[in-house]
Order: C-alpha cells, then sequence, then structure tokens
C-alpha cells in the first residue's frame, strides 16, 4: 500500500493534507473514539468499492455483502445487515424483537439505547424501559437481572420481552460468565403459550474492546445473544455505518425496520468498504491502546487522580467530585496542551492517539492537581458538552 506522503500515494496533494491534518488533531482528541479519521488503506478501499444501488439492485450492493459476509464470519452469527448509525442498528434491534405492547426492555440504566438515543425506545418501539443499577457498581450479573425482570400475569406491570445489555459500557467490561449466566436464565423464563421467549440483545458498540480487553473469543461472546448492534465508527475507525446481526428470519424483518427509519441507502458499497478495511487494520492495534490508557491512569493515579470506574479498556473516567476539580478548569487546562476533553472527565483512547497526545495530557493534568492543591483559584464557571 502507498505511503500517504509518497510520489506513489492515489492521492492528491490537497487530499493528503487534509487526510493528515485530521489525523493529526484526532490524535490528541480524548473526547470519543469517534474522532478517529480513515488511513489511506480506507480511503484506497473507498475508491475501489462497489457502487450498486443496496436497495433497487436484487443483487445487493457486493461491497456491503462483503462486509456483512466478514461480520458473519467473525462473530458466528447467521446473517447480518448494514446499518446507518450504531443508534439506528440499537433500534433497528429493539423494535424487531418487540411485537405488541405492552412490553418492557430490561438494561442498565447508563445503556446508551437508553440514555444517548434521543429516547427512540419509547416512541419507535412503544416500550417501557426498566432501568437497573448495577449491583457492583460496574456491570449487570444474574441476580441483577432475577431482580427486576418483569414476568406475565400482573396487568399493572409491562412484561420484560427484551433483556438488552452492553459491553463495554463506559469501558467497562460485561464477562463472558455474566453474559452466558443471564442468557441461559432469560431464554429459559417462563412465557406465557404461543409467546416468543425474552429476547437477548446486545449493544455491542465496542464488542471487540470487550472480548479483547477479557481474552475471549467472540463467536462465544456472541452465542449469548439473539441480536447484536457492532457500530464500525468509534473504536474501529470507519467513516460510519454499523452491522446488526441475528438469525436470517430476524434479518430479513429487520430490513422493513430498516427502511422505516431511513437506512434504505444508494450506494453504500464505499462506506462498508472503509468498514471493513477499518476492521482489518483496527481491532490488531486494540490490546495496544488498551495497554497506553492503563498506562496513562497509572500515571493519572500517582499524581492523585480517583476514577468512577476501573480502568479496563480504552477508557478512563475521571473522578473530578473527588479531587474537588471544577470541569471548566479540567477542559481549560488540557486546552492549554492542545489536548480535547468532554468535561464530564471521560478520556477515550483510540488507534490514532499518539504517544506525544498522552504525555501532554498527563502534563496538564498533573498541573492541574498541583495547582489544586497549592490552593490556586481554579475556573468554575459553566462547561458544555460531553457524549457517550
Amino acid at each position: 500500500m502507498p505511503s500517504l506522503t509518497t510520489p506513489e500515494s492515489p492521492f492528491t496533494p490537497k487530499v493528503q493534507a487534509k487526510l493528515l491534518a485530521s489525523r493529526e488533531k484526532a490524535s490528541r482528541d480524548f473526547r470519543s473514539d469517534v474522532v478517529t479519521v480513515p488511513v489511506e488503506e480506507m480511503m484506497t478501499s473507498i475508491l475501489e468499492a462497489s457502487v450498486n444501488d443496496d436497495i433497487y439492485d436484487p443483487e445487493g450492493d457486493p461491497s456491503v455483502k462483503a462486509l456483512e459476509a466478514r461480520l458473519v464470519e467473525l462473530t458466528g452469527m447467521e446473517a447480518a445487515l448494514w446499518a446507518v448509525s450504531g443508534t439506528q442498528g440499537n433500534q433497528i434491534c429493539l423494535r424487531t424483537h418487540l411485537t405488541q405492547p405492552p412490553h418492557s426492555v430490561l438494561l442498565d440504566h447508563r445503556a446508551h439505547v437508553h440514555c444517548w438515543e434521543s429516547g427512540a425506545l419509547p416512541v419507535i418501539s412503544q416500550a417501557s424501559v426498566s432501568t437497573v443499577h448495577a449491583e457492583n457498581g460496574v456491570h449487570l450479573t444474574l441476580e441483577d437481572v432475577k431482580k427486576n425482570i418483569i414476568a406475565d400475569g400482573n396487568i399493572h406491570f409491562p412484561p420484560t420481552r427484551v433483556v438488552s445489555l452492553e459491553n463495554t459500557l463506559s469501558g467497562t467490561i460485561l464477562p463472558l460468565a455474566d453474559a452466558q449466566a443471564i442468557s441461559n436464565y432469560v431464554r429459559s423464563f417462563p412465557v406465557p403459550e404461543g409467546q416468543k421467549p425474552i429476547a437477548m440483545h446486545l449493544d455491542g458498540a465496542r464488542v471487540f474492546d470487550g472480548v479483547i480487553g477479557e481474552g475471549v473469543d467472540l463467536k462465544a461472546y456472541a452465542a449469548c445473544f439473539d441480536s447484536i448492534s457492532i457500530c464500525l465508527a468509534k473504536g474501529v475507525g470507519a467513516p460510519m455505518g454499523s452491522v446488526i446481526l441475528g438469525k436470517k428470519p430476524f434479518i430479513e424483518r429487520a430490513k422493513w425496520f430498516r427502511k422505516m427509519l431511513g437506512g434504505g441507502t444508494r450506494q453504500p458499497g464505499m462506506m462498508a468498504a472503509a468498514a471493513l478495511s477499518a476492521l482489518e487494520y483496527s481491532i490488531p492495534r486494540f490490546p495496544s491502546v488498551h495497554t497506553m490508557t492503563k498506562d496513562a491512569s497509572a500515571r493519572l493515579e500517582a499524581v492523585g487522580y480517583k476514577f468512577t470506574l476501573p480502568v479496563q479498556t480504552n477508557m478512563i473516567l475521571l473522578d473530578l467530585e473527588a479531587g474537588e476539580i471544577p470541569p471548566a478548569a479540567f477542559v481549560e487546562y488540557c486546552a492549554k496542551e492542545d489536548v480535547s476533553v468532554f468535561p464530564m472527565a471521560r478520556l477515550v483512547f483510540h488507534h490514532q492517539t499518539s504517544e506525544v497526545a498522552v504525555d501532554k495530557l498527563v502534563t496538564a493534568l498533573t498541573r492541574l492537581m498541583g495547582d489544586k492543591r497549592n490552593g490556586v483559584t481554579l475556573n468554575d464557571g459553566e462547561a458544555h458538552g460531553g457524549y457517550s
């Protein structure tokens, strides 16, 4: 593959300059792993992609089919379907499972499908939610599910029809053993005659982080679920898109809801090709990202920072309140080192994060902690921004 900066590059000087500038900006951006930008391999794959109409052409688009087939191969699920975004992928899955109210979805109170998808679940699926606070403070367990699942029979309460889990969630891992225990219990939970079993859904936006961080097999993890939504635009680094996975009849039904939600795209092959390239390029780099994250957390802990959750994959959640540090000051000190952060103090690392940026981040936060301890007046004004 030609280097971006060599005469053999297939890109014009203008394109080269834009890509390099975007990559440099992403290298010092700790707001999210969605800030990753395409590398030259992905851009080349876009140029080489098929351009079929994924709706009108009976055979679909070859690049999309190749991406879907690759995810089927990686997960061991039966079938796959391209979706425009992680939000769309999750909501298509949930709507496909949920056929008739009254019904509810059991999930972690911090779940993306509940907190960060613009209230889509009750609007699109007419579903209530049972929000659960993990007793261990990190991830849901079988005991959490047992205490909160709603059986049929009492007309005051909408019965649970889907248990929706998330791995990773705020950078923490939902272990395979817990996913298996929950799945076995939920799938055998008694339901009325004629009612299909309670479904297991996984918001797997960062599932590669989860299984790599735990060191378990993705196929074994996927087997716990009836549907999975995998985002390709976060740590994987594709420009956009997600893929949902499930049994073939489920995916055939999901196509209707994808169309309903505006996901019937015309030439998605370019984005699918970039995503396929991203899978091969980025995933082998995840272990080094996790190591970088843990090393940075150790350096921050050494100067006095505490964390709201354990550092297990590619995220550090600083406890600013414990250090009596205003969010506005946190953003301000990082900005002085040309590092981008959100005031909620969630630091997200990715395959384009540079060691130089990590050093700048640690320098900024070390100075901030030192100034706090020395009685320097810190900016306690308003601070805006934050996303999951």
